[in-house]
């Protein structure tokens, strides 16, 4: 309803361009929104009969989807958001679940990324998210696909800490791993490998 009513006006010709950019941000909030359900509602129909055979999904396709869809966030701030696509992977599973994994993954980036880059690469075998950001500990690493737990970085940023919760949950659905570290020269890389 939101996605019918945003498209319908946009449709108007005598919208300004701010306000253009405003209902975009709304109908991207919205498809957001509706994968995270998807997710959640196959997350709890799948724990009980296991995931649906059939249904595949391009996963370069989606993390460009998904790499726009954060670029309003990343406001006035220098940051430097690519991707970077060497194959086009194509997983069993619906695209609502990639989605809300990669959305979780580059979110995080760009909430914790003050300025520097961000760079998200798509691979045969999976996506990496590296960023210049705040980083994290070793420790912190180990813990933060846990419920509730959030790294020393977070500071003020709002979250319940259950974003990276439900990424290992739809990781073990589909046998894919999910993985944060340290970077080296500061930030942080989050790595999800389909095999």
């Amino acid at each position: 309803m939101i996605q019918t009513t945003t498209e319908l006006v946009m449709g108007s010709p005598e919208l300004s361009p701010k306000m253009r950019e405003r209902l975009a941000r709304i109908e991207r909030a919205s498809k957001q929104s509706t994968e995270l359900i998807a997710a959640l509602l196959l997350l709890s129909r799948s724990e009980r009969q296991g995931p649906q055979d059939g249904e595949s999904c391009d996963v370069a396709k989606v993390a460009a989807e998904v790499i726009e869809s954060h670029r309003p966030q990343i406001g006035g701030r220098p940051i430097e958001l690519t991707l970077e696509i060497s194959a086009h992977p194509e997983v069993a599973a619906p695209d609502s679940v990639i989605a809300v994994v990669l959305n979780n993954l580059v979110g995080n980036a760009v909430k914790y990324t003050k300025e520097g880059e961000i760079r998200v690469v798509v691979s045969r075998e999976g996506v990496i998210v590296e960023d210049s950001g705040a980083g994290i500990t070793a420790q912190e690493a180990e813990t933060l696909f846990d419920r509730h737990v959030r790294g020393s970085s977070a500071g003020s940023t709002s979250g319940a800490g259950l974003g990276l919760a439900i990424v290992k949950r739809l990781c073990a659905l589909y046998g894919w791993t999910a993985e944060l570290e340290p970077r080296p020269e500061g930030g942080a890389r989050a790595s999800l490998r389909f095999s």
